[in-house]
C-alpha cells in the first residue's frame, strides 16, 4: 500500500504541474487577448467620438454604459468604478497589473467645452479567463481523481495474485507444495500463475523424490551393512575359526613333523585367502587405490577386477595424459564408473563393454557401453541411477541415458575439468 500511495502522489503531483504550466499558459493569452480586445475598443472609442463633434446626439448612447471593453465619463470621472464580477483581487493583478488601463483613462475634449473620459474597462475579459481557469480547475482536479481511482483499482487487481502468491509461499515454507493458484483475466497474472504452479509442481515431484530417495538410502545403509555382517561371518569369520583349530591342532602333534607342516601350509592358504577378501573387501568401502595411482589407473584396474569377477570382456578408451583433480571430484568420478559396471552385471545380461575416459578441450568425456538388453520404457530409475545423477550434478556435468531394449545401454557423463 504504501508503494500505491507513492504512485497516487506522483500522479497528483503531475496533474498540479501540468494545471499550473497550463494556467500560465491561459494568462499569457489572456494578456494579450485583452490588450487586443481594449485597444480594439479604444479605435472603435475615438471614431465614435470624431463623430459625436458633429452630431451631439450620438454621445448619448455612449454615455448610457452600452459600450462594451470601455466606459464614457462627461467633465469628471466616478470616485469608484462598478464591478459586476466575482473574480478575485489577485486574478485580476495577474490580468491586469498596475500601470496599465485602468489607471490611465484617456481624454478627449470636446467642441462645446466638455471634457469627455474614456476608461478601459476590461471586466468581460477577465471573467471569461476566469470562467476559463476555473473550468481547467474543474478538468484537472476530475482527471486527477479519476486517474488515481483507477491506477488504485488497477493495482488492487494486478496486487491479487501477488497477494495470492504470497500467502501460497507462506504454506509451502512449511514444506506444502500440493496449492496451486487459480487463472486469472490478466494475461500476465495468468502467465506468472502458470509459471509458479509448475515450479510447485516440480518442487512437490523433487520432495517426493527426496523421500523415495532417502527411503531407499536407508533400505541400501541396512543392505550394506547385512552384507558387511555376512561377508565378516561366513568368510572371514570361517576362515579365522580354520586357523585357529589348525594352530590349536599344530599345538596337539607337535611331535608329528609332516601335520604340522601340512597344517601350517593350510593356515598360510587360509591367510592368503583371508588377505584377498580384505583386499575386496577395503577396495569396496574405500578405493586407496585411487590416492595412491591416480584416476586412471585406478579406473584401469577396477576395469581388469571387474573383468575377471564378471567374465565380461572390456574395451579401455583412456587418453594419454589426464589433468589431476581433486581426491573428492576422482572420488566421485570412480564411485560414477563403478555403479554402471555393476549395473552391467546386474541387469544388462551383455557380453562385451567399453569403457572411455578422453579430455575434450576443458571438459572430461566419460562413457560406459555395453551390447546387453538395454531397458524397458517402463523401467524406473533405482537408487544406482540416481546416485549418479546426484554425482554427475556434483561434479558440475551432466550425465546422459540412452537405451533402447535390446539395443544395448549408454551412459555418457561431460563435466568441466575445473571445479564449479
Amino acid at each position: 500500500m504504501k508503494g500505491l500511495l507513492r504512485l497516487n502522489l506522483l500522479v497528483s503531483v503531475v496533474f498540479v504541474l501540468a494545471f499550473v504550466l497550463t494556467l500560465f499558459g491561459l494568462i499569457r493569452q489572456g494578456e494579450k487577448d485583452i490588450e487586443r480586445e481594449i485597444g480594439a475598443s479604444i479605435h472603435f472609442a475615438e471614431q465614435m467620438i470624431e463623430a459625436a463633434q458633429y452630431d451631439p446626439s450620438r454621445l448619448q448612447p455612449l454615455l448610457n454604459g452600452n459600450t462594451r471593453h470601455i466606459h464614457f465619463y462627461l467633465n469628471h470621472l466616478p470616485t469608484a468604478y462598478d464591478r459586476d464580477n466575482d473574480v478575485p483581487a489577485w486574478f485580476s493583478d495577474l490580468l491586469q497589473p498596475k500601470g496599465a488601463f485602468v489607471a490611465r483613462p484617456w481624454r478627449y475634449p470636446l467642441m462645446n467645452g466638455e471634457l469627455l473620459y474614456v476608461v478601459a474597462m476590461p471586466d468581460d475579459e477577465i471573467d471569461e479567463v476566469w470562467e476559463s481557469a476555473l473550468m481547467l480547475a474543474g478538468l484537472f482536479l476530475g482527471g486527477a481523481l479519476l486517474s488515481n481511482l483507477m491506477i488504485f483499482w488497477g493495482v488492487r487487481q494486478g496486487m491479487k495474485p501477488i497477494s495470492q502468491i504470497l500467502e501460497t509461499l507462506e504454506q509451502e515454507k512449511s514444506g506444502r507444495f500440493c496449492t496451486r493458484l487459480q487463472h486469472y483475466s490478466m494475461p500476465e497474472a495468468d502467465q506468472l500463475a502458470d509459471h509458479f504452479n509448475r515450479m510447485a509442481e516440480a518442487l512437490e515431484q523433487e520432495q517426493h523424490g527426496n523421500r523415495q530417495l532417502t527411503k531407499q538410502l536407508m533400505e541400501l545403509q541396512e543392505s550394506e551393512r547385512t552384507r558387511l555382517a555376512h561377508t565378516l561371518h561366513d568368510d572371514l569369520g570361517q576362515y579365522v575359526t580354520g586357523i585357529r583349530a589348525q594352530a590349536y591342532m599344530i599345538c596337539q602333534a607337535a611331535d608329528q613333523q609332516q601335520v604340522v607342516e601340512k597344517t601350517a601350509e593350510r593356515i598360510v592358504g587360509h591367510c592368503d585367502e583371508m588377505q584377498k577378501s580384505f583386499r575386496h573387501l577395503i577396495r569396496d568401502l574405500h578405493p586407496v587405490i585411487l590416492h595412491q595411482l591416480g584416476l586412471k589407473d585406478a579406473l584401469c584396474n577396477l576395469a581388469e577386477q571387474w573383468q575377471e569377477s564378471s567374465g565380461i570382456p572390456v574395451n579401455l578408451e583412456m587418453a594419454q595424459t589426464l589433468p589431476e583433480l581433486e581426491p573428492e571430484r576422482a572420488g566421485h568420478v570412480y564411485r560414477l564408473v563403478q555403479e554402471a559396471l555393476h549395473n552391467v552385471t546386474r541387469h544388462a545380461q551383455a557380453t562385451t563393454a567399453e569403457l572411455s575416459l578422453v579430455l575434450n578441450g576443458p571438459r572430461l568425456q566419460l562413457r560406459v557401453i555395453d551390447n546387453g538388453c538395454g531397458l524397458m520404457p517402463q523401467s524406473m530409475p533405482g537408487i544406482g541411477m540416481r546416485s549418479m545423477h546426484e554425482r554427475a550434478r556434483y561434479l558440475g556435468g551432466v550425465l546422459q541415458l540412452e537405451s533402447v531394449s535390446g539395443g544395448g545401454t549408454k551412459i555418457s557423463l561431460s563435466m568441466p575439468v575445473e571445479a564449479p
